[in-house]
């Protein structure tokens, strides 16, 4: 049984075959240590308010909007139906698909259909408050808690930086893991990667899905828009003609130390608990 509760219920379909999963984190929030602020003088939790940045008075969170500033301080309400508005503008029916990629990665284009995955419970991915400055949200998709895999990539031909959250895919009722490993199976035969769509913490996200050992693993990809131009950074670095010696040993030292990769090859975090450091065992209301 997994260690941990499942952040998400829902069903996985390929075509006709289909069957419950249920999706946990595959990386632990043991050793992340967070603070909260709170009172120096009571020791009580603080408390966030709403001001208006120009008159000082607090702003009760039913008048909280949505504004794109048009003006210095002059800014313009926008309601979910503008969104709404914009977005068909934007994509008419059945276009709506992953955002254009750059040219080493061509994914599919797919159907912004699939469900609204309702959290089951508390996520070590769960996002921290919300800043000030809001991206402008996209409207909820149709719940049908279906993540359906619309169209496959040949495994690694997706650049790494589109990677954001990993998460285990398992089978959640005895009878849906013969459907589950057929999935699973066919897909490591073929050396391919399914990609779909996924609504976690009510934002929809494009998803890679891969086989990983006995069950099946599901990565969150951040979309195009989201990652910066590599010239930007890389285009005054100038071509130079190097010393054949100098590449002749760092070769040597490359191969000398080239290894196969090894989860359990990567350093450990030695980071302990603040009260532990002092000599004190923490008390469960002091870690989060």
């Amino acid at each position: 049984m997994p260690a941990s509760r499942s952040y998400w219920k829902g069903y996985l379909k390929l075509s006709f075959v289909s069957c419950p999963i249920a999706l946990f984190p595959a990386i632990s929030a043991a050793e992340r240590i967070s603070f909260q602020q709170i009172s120096r003088r009571t020791g009580h939790r603080l408390k966030h308010r709403l001001i208006d940045s120009v008159t000082g008075q607090t702003v009760d969170a039913a008048d909280k909007a949505r504004g794109y500033e048009v003006g210095e301080n002059d800014f313009l309400v926008v309601e979910d139906r503008d969104l709404e508005r914009a977005r068909r503008v934007r994509a008419g029916p059945g276009e709506e698909g992953l955002a254009p990629q750059p040219h080493w990665i061509s994914p599919p284009t797919v159907p912004a259909d699939l469900g609204d995955m309702t959290d089951e419970g508390a996520s070590d991915y769960d996002d921290e408050d919300e800043e000030q400055e809001e991206t402008v949200p996209l409207p909820r998709p149709q719940n049908t808690r279906t993540i359906q895999i619309e169209r496959f990539l040949p495994a690694g031909q997706i650049d790494a930086r589109y990677f954001e959250k990993p998460y285990y895919i398992v089978p959640r009722e005895e009878i849906s893991q013969e459907s589950f490993a057929v999935i699973r199976d066919a897909m490591g035969r073929e050396d391919v990667v399914g990609l779909a769509r996924v609504v976690l913490s009510s934002r929809e996200r494009p998803v890679l899905l891969e086989p990983a050992g006995r069950g099946l693993l599901g990565v969150t990809l951040r979309f195009a828009q989201d990652i910066r131009n590599e010239a930007d950074y890389f285009s005054e670095i100038p071509e130079m003609k190097l010393p054949s010696e100098m590449m002749k040993l760092a070769q040597h030292i490359i191969r000398t130390r080239s290894a196969c990769y090894a989860g359990g090859s990567l350093p450990q975090s030695a980071r302990a608990h603040p009260a532990q450091q002092a000599g004190e065992t923490p008390s469960a209301a002091a870690i989060e």
